[in-house]
């Protein structure tokens, strides 16, 4: 039943967004692809190559494609409960699923724009497939658990604050150079690893080069800081949807 839910919320989320004119909910995957193939080819045109083998194409396709579902995720996160009072009517409809689904959505939609933009690149001979493909899947797994860990979080106070309202866009800016999106640990100053260490989301993309790139390291992964990490920022946000749903007026 829940499954049920969450898919009718998913479609609900897809035809708020998108409508069915024109190419329909097909923007959800040509929204994220357009935006990350301006940015991967004005990366490209440096025509830079690492010791590692690291193609400038492929490397800045896997780090923004992946950065975008934190991006997307979290800037919708803010708006997430506004006038979800109607779908709380429904009892077996929750804060929890209306926040998953949008998840989801955002999720496939980049990673859908992440397979079609390499395959592309493949064609034209300026990527490659995967070295080993279950590294970069588990790092797309475990950024998307981040993501919708802090869209937790996002949706809850969100929801009672405007001032969280006003700073969720601007997080997602600073984020960006800090991810580890553009930059791995290896080309880091030996001060700034030690800081960006701490970084989970840096761990996470040292994971992706690891498994799309043959010549990448695995020295700088630190899965279960990770997964740490998203458990306690996970029941935060759980913690916090269960506080503020007693404040979502039922319409």
């Amino acid at each position: 039943m829940q499954g049920t839910v969450i898919h009718a919320l998913s479609l609900r989320e897809l035809q708020q967004r998108f409508g069915r004119h024109n190419i329909g909910y097909l923007w959800i995957i040509v929204e994220p692809m357009l935006l990350a193939s301006v940015v991967t080819l004005l990366h490209s045109l440096s025509g830079l190559k690492d010791e590692s083998g690291m193609s400038p194409f492929t490397f800045t396709l896997t780090g923004y494609t992946i950065f975008i579902i934190f991006r997307n995720t979290f800037n919708r996160s803010e708006s997430a409960l506004h006038g979800a009072g109607n779908l709380m009517y429904h009892s077996m409809i929750t804060p929890f699923d209306i926040v998953l689904s949008k998840s989801l959505v955002e999720t496939i939609g980049c990673v859908s724009a992440l397979a079609l933009l390499q395959a592309a690149g493949i064609v034209l001979g300026v990527a490659e497939l995967p070295a080993r493909p279950l590294y970069l899947y588990g790092a797309i797994l475990l950024f998307a658990w981040w993501s919708f860990a802090w869209c937790l979080v996002g949706a809850a106070y969100g929801y009672i604050s405007p001032l969280v309202n006003r700073l969720v866009h601007p997080v997602t800016y600073f984020a960006m150079p800090l991810s580890g999106a553009f930059i791995t640990m290896s080309l880091l100053p030996t001060w700034g690893r030690a800081y960006m260490a701490w970084n989970p989301m840096m761990a996470v993309f040292e994971m992706a080069r690891y498994g799309q790139f043959a010549g990448a390291q695995d020295r700088y992964m630190f899965l279960s800081y990770v997964v740490a990490v998203n458990t306690g920022v996970t029941y935060w946000g759980l913690l916090s949807l269960r506080i503020i749903r007693k404040h979502i007026h039922v319409s």
